[in-house]
This record gives C-alpha cells, structure tokens and sequence, in this order.
C-alpha cells in the first residue's frame, strides 16, 4: 500500500506543476449566433420581360398561287373549260434567311419545381423577302371541239417580304438548378407584302387569232395567321436577370394559296421583376 499511495502523490505533484507553468488559464468563448445567408435559388415566378436577337428562315410556297388568277381570265373559254390551263404550276417554293431583332414579355406561375407561363413574342424584320422560282410553260394543245389548237405561254412572278411577326403561347418549364429549359405552344401572326403575276400568251392555230393578258394583284401589309411551337432554355445569371436561347416554329395558313412557314432560333436577356 505504501508504494501506491507514493506513485500517486507523485502523478498529483507532477500535474500540479504543470498547470502552474501555463501562461494564462483557458478562456471560454460565448457561442456565435446563426445568421441566415440570402436564398440562392432564382425565383421564377412573376413579371418578366426582355430583349432578343432572332435568325429567321422563312419558307413559301407559290406552286398554286397562279390558279386562281389564270382561272378567273380564263372562265367560259374552251382552253379552261377542256384543258384546265389554271392547273398549270408556273411558280415554286423558296426560302430567304435574315436576321432580327425584338422582343419578349410574360408571366409565370411556380409550382415546385414545374413551371407554367404565358409569354409574348414579337420580332421585326425588313430583309425577310422570298421571292418565287418561274417555271415558263410552253404548251400545245391538240385540237379542241372548235377544231382549233393553241399554242399557249405562260410564266409568272411571285413575292412575299415579311416585316415582321409574333406569337402569343403558353410555356411550360421545370427548374433544374439555375436552368430553366421549356417547351411551348400558342398562336402566330406575321405581316407581310404579297404580289402575285401571271402573263398568258395564247395563239390560236385556226383561224389565226392571239389571246393575250397579264393577271396580277398584290397587297401591303396583309396578315398571315397561324400557330407556333417550339422549347428553349432559360439560365438564371444573378437574382433577377436570365439567359434565353430557344427553337420556335410558325405555320401559317394559305393566303392567296401561298403556304408559308418560318423556322427561327432566338437568344436573349431577360429581366425578372
């Protein structure tokens, strides 16, 4: 028992001492508050509104916009009555590209992470111009029931110049992080001016006799209507400013038997309110 109770005032000594050697007692720090830092997630929902720049490749199609032209000159006369000149395709389809500027507006509504929107969309243009290829027809008809042949020219000119266009549509997105990517559908307008021509030349074999006219009609700033689809990408820069590049498609209905399209890629600035 003797040697224990030794080593163990010795161990007491020695830590005493140790302690005594210390510069300064240990001092107890107060804790630190919890301050919460700003949210760093974008918040999508809300006004917004921005800026643009747009490449556009417009598409039209003239193959029939001389029939109803030939047809209306043409009616009651034994050319159309028996060969159906109208028919005749004098124009084709071409396609012009240009570059624009615009313009973009809308609301969206946040749930979670979906995202559910309704946007407007404008983009002007004064180089968008598509002008139609001419095909001249040459044609001899046999002899009809007069007991005469024809021989009949056509040829033509067709143009479409494209100011500029818009798209009202819905939008629906999913946030992944700072991006935004989203499809969307609507409806699409654009104003445009048309000129269509047609020249026929059309000599009768017997008795010799020449018919000859040129139909034409045009139109400034006439409404093409249809509808839009397409999706994109918006990517979040700082609290209330965003990227955008996106893909959209316009279809329009016929507008004196002229089909016509526009493909179009977009890239932006948008500002969140």
């Amino acid at each position: 028992m003797r040697p224990l109770a030794l080593a163990l005032g010795l161990i007491g000594f020695a830590g005493g001492a140790f302690a005594a050697d210390l510069p300064f007692p240990p001092i107890a720090h107060e804790p630190i508050a919890y301050v919460p830092g700003f949210p760093s997630y974008f918040p999508w929902q809300g006004f917004y509104a921005g800026g643009q720049l747009t490449g556009a490749d417009a598409n039209a199609n003239f193959t029939s916009a001389t029939e109803p032209l030939l047809a209306l000159a043409l009616r009651n006369s034994i050319l159309e009555d028996q060969q159906r000149i109208s028919n005749v395709q004098v124009l084709g389809a071409a396609e012009s590209r240009a570059a624009g500027v615009g313009g973009f507006a809308g609301y969206n509504w946040q749930f979670e992470n979906a995202i559910i929107g309704l946007e407007f969309s404008y983009t002007h243009t004064n180089s968008l111009t598509v002008t139609a290829p001419v095909f001249p027809i040459n044609r001899l008809t046999p002899p009809l029931s007069n007991g005469s042949a024809y021989d009949v020219i056509l040829t033509g000119s067709g143009t479409m110049l494209i100011h500029d266009f818009g798209t009202l549509r819905a939008r629906f997105g999913w946030v992944a992080g700072s991006f935004m990517p989203y499809a969307t559908i609507g409806v699409a307008a654009a104003r445009a001016d048309l000129a269509v021509s047609v020249t026929c030349n059309c000599v009768q074999q017997t008795p010799p006799a020449n018919i000859s006219f040129t139909q034409s009609e045009a139109k400034n700033d006439a409404f093409l209507l249809g509808y839009a689809g397409g999706g994109g990408v918006d990517i979040a820069l700082t609290r209330n400013l965003f990227a955008r590049a996106e893909y959209e498609y316009l279809q329009f209905s016929p507008v004196w038997s002229i089909t016509s399209h526009i493909h179009t890629a977009h890239v932006g600035l948008g500002l969140k309110f």
